[in-house]
Parts: C-alpha cells; sequence; structure tokens
C-alpha cells in the first residue's frame, strides 16, 4: 500500500515566482542577485473568494430549523442514531471536518 502519494493542487490556485536555493547552475556576473532562500507566491482569484464571503454572510449561524427538527424529535424520543453515525461525527469533530 503507497502512503506517499502526492496530494493535487486545487484547480484555481497557482503557483507564481518560485526560486529555488542551491541551484548548481553558475551565475554569471551580469545576471541579478538570487535569493538564496525559497520562495513560493500563491494566487488566489479574488472574484472568487468575494463570492464565497458574500454567500457565507448570507447563511444564519444556526440553521433554526434542524434544530427545531431535533428538539422535536428528543421531546418524542424518536431520535435515533447509530453507533457507526456517532463514531463517524465524533472522528470528524477531531478531524475538524463538517457532518452533515
Amino acid at each position: 500500500m503507497r502512503i506517499d502519494a502526492p496530494l493535487p493542487i486545487p484547480e484555481n490556485i497557482q503557483t507564481q515566482n518560485v526560486a529555488r536555493s542551491g541551484s548548481s547552475a553558475p551565475q554569471s556576473s551580469n545576471s541579478p542577485a538570487i535569493s538564496t532562500q525559497d520562495q513560493a507566491q500563491l494566487s488566489v482569484d479574488s472574484g472568487t473568494v468575494q463570492q464565497l464571503k458574500s454567500t457565507l454572510s448570507q447563511m444564519p449561524e444556526v440553521r433554526q430549523d434542524r434544530v427545531n427538527a431535533l428538539r422535536q424529535a428528543l421531546s418524542r424520543g424518536s431520535y435515533q442514531i447509530s453507533n457507526q453515525q456517532l463514531a463517524d461525527a465524533v472522528g470528524s469533530d477531531l478531524l475538524g471536518k463538517v457532518v452533515g
């Protein structure tokens, strides 16, 4: 089983201006000095970020309809959850993922 597979880079993120230190190519005295530190810059489409922020700001922090439905199910004693669902929710919470 291979566990060191590279992670894909999302399509909307592009790397730019990457300089590598320790280059084996000799530099001429006429070329500008290259930084000895590795550098990377990531650019994200600002329009996409603004659109996501706008969408997020329109969503309520608490989905009251779901809260009310769960309260009713609990009060009736009809709320049932399997051990697997509980384990998945706990695991997801520990990993910082949202369970829906």
